[in-house]
């Protein structure tokens, strides 16, 4: 019996090696680029562009100094939080109430208004932004932020539509017919009940909006100007003419990924959650 037990704990162990080797060795692969920009952010410039790289070095912040104090790029920070948390707001306001109403409600010609949804993200982004310019430049809204927030609101609604439609679908209707019956309303039932259950839905679906708004060049770039422009259109300017300022890059692309990572990790459980929503009934 004991070499049948040691047999078998042989085999669970090459098991759990078979698949956490190979996801271990995609991981690496994975981070490899992502270290190799911070350890950049933090070396000096004359060990930069050393040969062969050097791994051990003594850490400055000149690069984040120059990026952040000496070309100003903590209001480019600011900007793209404020048009990216906005944007999420806009659009998972508007996408989870209109994804609840056509999931419960009987909305005449509510496939072919589906279809019209999906299809406003079937041609290029390219060939909305000059319509989307001339429209907001004669608004005068370019100088304000909002153009930018508007476009990727519009642009996200697509997804928080089809993709809360789907899960307030798969919550059972008796539980609000239920809830009903106990003499709450229709806003009762979808605050406290509908709202409540597909939260992890919701949570899942402002991640993917906020990534899409925060890394998101086209808009920003041709519907900002003046003072609101985001990091995606700014960091490209550290490319100049003679050279390419590595330092800096590294500094403000270290910068911009820490609220993405911050948020994706605070919202990770609702993130598994609400993926596998749906995915086994009772």
């Amino acid at each position: 019996m004991s070499s049948v037990r040691r047999q078998t704990a042989w085999r669970r162990r090459f098991r759990a090696a078979s698949w956490i080797l190979p996801l271990f060795f995609l991981l690496v692969i994975a981070l490899l680029p992502y270290l190799w920009v911070l350890l950049t952010s933090f070396k000096p410039k004359d060990e930069i562009f050393v040969s062969p790289p050097s791994l051990l070095f003594d850490p400055v912040l000149d690069s984040y100094r120059s990026v952040f104090v000496d070309k100003g790029f903590g209001r480019y920070l600011f900007n793209s939080i404020v048009v990216g948390l906005s944007s999420t707001l806009v659009a998972v306001t508007i996408g989870v109430l209109a994804a609840y109403a056509l999931a419960r409600h009987k909305v005449p010609g509510s496939n072919h208004l589906m279809f019209f949804i999906l299809s406003t993200r079937l041609g290029p982004p390219v060939a909305f932004a000059l319509p989307m310019y001339l429209i907001f430049y004669r608004l005068g809204m370019l100088d304000l932020g909002v153009a930018v927030i508007l476009a990727h609101a519009s642009f996200n609604l697509v997804l928080v539509v089809w993709m809360m439609k789907s899960f307030f679908e798969d919550i059972p209707k008796e539980v609000e017919e239920a809830a009903r019956l106990d003499g709450c309303g229709h806003f009762g039932v979808f605050f406290r009940i509908s709202l409540r259950m597909a939260w992890p839905g919701v949570v899942t679906v402002a991640i993917f909006v906020l990534l899409f708004s925060w890394n998101e060049l086209l808009f920003s770039l041709i519907l900002s100007a003046g003072q609101w422009r985001t990091m995606t259109v700014m960091i490209p300017t550290l490319v100049v003419q003679t050279s390419t300022l590595w330092g800096e890059v590294a500094a403000a692309c270290v910068v911009q990924s820490i609220p993405v990572i911050l948020f994706t990790f605070m919202g990770q459980k609702h993130l598994v959650r609400g993926l596998t929503f749906g995915a086994v009934k009772g």
